[in-house]
């Protein structure tokens, strides 16, 4: 035979264990990402404060996060300035109600 594959076993079967390793390393990383919350975008915006930029009649622009977000109010009408909590979200537009004060 021209070529003795005996000699490529050893070689060959510690590449194949490596190979082995490194894919359930992968698997598991997939698995743990796939598990985690979501950590950017406006799913995790719901409960963060914010302050009103425009008067919300009900319509109005809102910074939250540092974001200029369009949004609405469902509750009294909130002008320049007011502290707003969002409370929820369709599409673009965030829904606030006025922050209740709290004595911290």
């Amino acid at each position: 035979m021209l070529v003795d594959f005996a000699l490529f076993e050893g070689p060959l079967l510690a590449l194949a264990i490596v190979f082995g390793i490194l894919l359930a390393i992968s698997i598991v990383a997939v698995v743990r990402s796939q598990r985690r919350s979501v950590a950017a975008g406006k799913e995790t915006l719901v409960g963060r404060p914010g302050v009103a930029r425009t008067p919300l009649q009900p319509q109005g622009t809102v910074m939250v996060d540092g974001e200029l977000w369009n949004a609405r109010t469902d509750g009294p009408y909130l002008g320049i300035g007011d502290r707003i909590t969002v409370v929820g979200s369709d599409e673009l537009t965030l829904t606030v109600n006025k922050k209740e004060e709290t004595d911290d």
